[in-house]
């Protein structure tokens, strides 16, 4: 269910404050704010304004696996929602649509496909797959469908000083020698999988964000020439 709320940007400045992402890119991700859940789009400590069409879906499920109604709420540039009970995790399906960059001393890059772009060489099209925890459960372990995906492998709450089993899944298949990259620690070599998509990942205290990038080059399409996939998984560690 789709309803309309008026500009959210006095609730993404207020989410974003203790909320950890990666500084090599631009991230979307969930949040909560009160008895809201806001979606957010982002790089390093700015949050941005977007399309809420830009958010393909939104779910949450309960400790047990079973989903939650969703009330999505779009925004003039941004999206939010509120769910009848808390959830234990929630996925988020985020299409950032076609990047296209053009040369010369007054290069830019903009959010439309190659072939809309005159004098475009270059460029990529960007999906962004979310999860983020929200109560540790047998649910966090399962596999969602997403394309590019991120699953903790314990359903047990990691602690500070640990490290948390995860495994990358591409088509819901292993994904190995994936790297993984923590947020605040982007300067740290990344965290590879093993062959079979599989990484112990350090945990720290408070909150933290994971993620995993995928690009492939694309064949005969005037849109783009290669696509970018990308997954995070964001949780607090008390």
């Amino acid at each position: 269910m789709i309803a309309r709320h008026p500009s959210l940007q006095v609730l993404l400045a207020a989410a974003l404050a203790g909320t950890a992402l990666s500084a090599r890119s631009h991230d979307a991700w969930i949040a909560a704010k009160g008895e809201a859940y806001a979606v957010l789009y982002g790089h390093g400590e700015q949050v941005e304004a977007y399309a809420p069409a830009k958010v393909k879906s939104l779910s949450a499920l309960d400790a047990k696996g079973a989903a939650i109604a969703v009330k999505r709420q779009d925004g003039s540039d941004a999206v939010r929602a509120t769910l009848s009970q808390a959830p234990s995790l929630m996925t988020l399906h985020f299409d950032n649509g076609y990047w296209s960059k053009t040369a010369g001393a007054d290069a830019t890059s903009k959010n439309l496909p190659k072939n809309e772009v005159p004098g475009a060489v270059s460029a990529v099209h960007s999906v962004k797959y979310g999860k983020t925890v929200f109560a540790w459960s047998a649910a966090v372990t399962k596999p969602q469908g997403q394309r590019l995906e991120l699953v903790p492998l314990s359903a047990a709450a990691p602690a500070a000083g640990k490290s948390l089993p995860v495994q990358v899944l591409w088509d819901g298949k292993p994904l190995a020698g994936a790297k993984l990259v923590r947020a605040k620690y982007s300067k740290e070599a990344p965290i590879e999988a093993d062959a079979e998509g599989k990484a112990q990942v350090p945990v720290v205290a408070g909150e933290q964000t994971l993620s995993v990038n995928r690009k492939q080059d694309l064949a005969n399409d005037p849109r783009a020439d290669s696509e970018s996939i990308s997954a995070n998984l964001v949780f607090t560690v008390h």
